[in-house]
């Protein structure tokens, strides 16, 4: 990520006047960009009153805190590994230290990435109809792209939803995968091992077959959601008004906003890092102008991602150090 992330800013500003854009930023409102860190802070917090409505609707009691640091840590663990694979996984792995059923987790987590990606093509869907114009011409040459996002998020919405809603499709999943485990030798023991996991498939069916069922947590859930992903994209709002830019509207530059994340989310990158930044300037530059464009760029993927990313780091090591001091429950 480092290395990707400082081949992407020297691509980037080796031809710009630097103290112009630092100059910028030194300039940039504290009251504005305090806000658009309120707005990233806030798009973890709503993931995790997500987290809590959902398990405590299959009967497991949260509270909102422990549920802030499950947020953090799959903040880190998507930001550095490839297409954000590794969040779930090791949200699941920290609620199993904190006592929360491995099969509860898993569906309530799947259940909440459905919405999640419902939500933006739910958005999508609204600003097509309102601004459809507009959305092109800021695409320009990028229309495919915005496209097959549109189609991945599409397609894995039936696919996680088929994994939820389906009664048998998850057994097949884990019986296959055990299966090439099993013959590329990784697995030893194959039948102990699909033993141990359908306990864990057996609790995961009855929090499916429970959320197959309850649409008002659904409805609740994906309120939330659709809050917390338009928080994400009013930082970069906040971020143009602590500049002094002004580049249409707010929901313009939510538009735009969600346009960038349409278009990076599908790539095989840590945390978007490069592509995101550059996708950003192209995005924007038309109208903001070049110089604005980086400044912008350079603010607000700085509190949207990097500032999010070493609180995360530091919530994840204490909550590490604290499970080694005081051991699982």
């Amino acid at each position: 990520m480092a290395v990707l992330l400082a081949g992407t800013l020297y691509a980037l500003l080796k031809d710009q006047d630097l103290p112009m854009i630092m100059a910028e930023l030194r300039g940039a409102d504290k009251v504005q960009v305090a806000a658009a860190m309120l707005m990233a802070v806030l798009y973890l917090v709503l993931q995790s009153v997500s987290l809590v409505v959902i398990l405590r609707s299959l009967g497991i009691e949260i509270r909102l805190l422990p549920s802030l640091r499950y947020s953090f840590i799959g903040f880190l663990f998507n930001a550095i590994t490839p297409s954000a694979s590794g969040g779930q996984p090791m949200q699941v792995f920290y609620m199993n230290m904190d006592g929360i059923n491995m099969g509860a987790s898993s569906v309530a987590l799947l259940f909440w990435t459905i919405l999640y990606k419902l939500v933006l093509l739910v958005i999508q869907g609204v600003i097509l109809l309102w601004k459809h114009e507009f959305v092109m011409q800021a695409l320009g040459h990028y229309q495919w792209l915005y496209w097959i996002g549109i189609l991945v998020n599409a397609v894995s919405i039936v696919l996680y939803g088929m994994v939820v809603f389906s009664r048998n499709a998850a057994k097949k999943i884990v019986r296959a995968a055990t299966w090439l485990l099993y013959k590329l030798h990784i697995v030893k023991r194959r039948e102990r091992l699909l033993c141990k996991l359908d306990v864990l498939l057996d609790a995961y069916q009855e929090g499916a077959a429970y959320m197959r069922t309850h649409l008002d947590t659904a409805i609740i859930v994906f309120g939330i959601t659709l809050l917390q992903r338009l928080s994400y994209f009013l930082v970069t709002w906040f971020v143009l008004c602590s500049l002094g830019i002004s580049a249409g509207s707010m929901g313009e530059i939510v538009a735009l906003q969600s346009l960038v994340s349409v278009c990076i989310d599908i790539l095989p990158f840590p945390g978007g890092v490069g592509v995101n930044e550059s996708f950003f300037v192209t995005v924007f530059r038309p109208f903001v102008g070049q110089g604005c464009a980086f400044s912008a760029m350079l603010l607000s993927r700085g509190v949207s991602f990097y500032v999010l990313l070493l609180i995360s780091a530091v919530v994840t090591i204490g909550t590490q150090v604290y499970h080694m001091s005081y051991g699982e429950k």
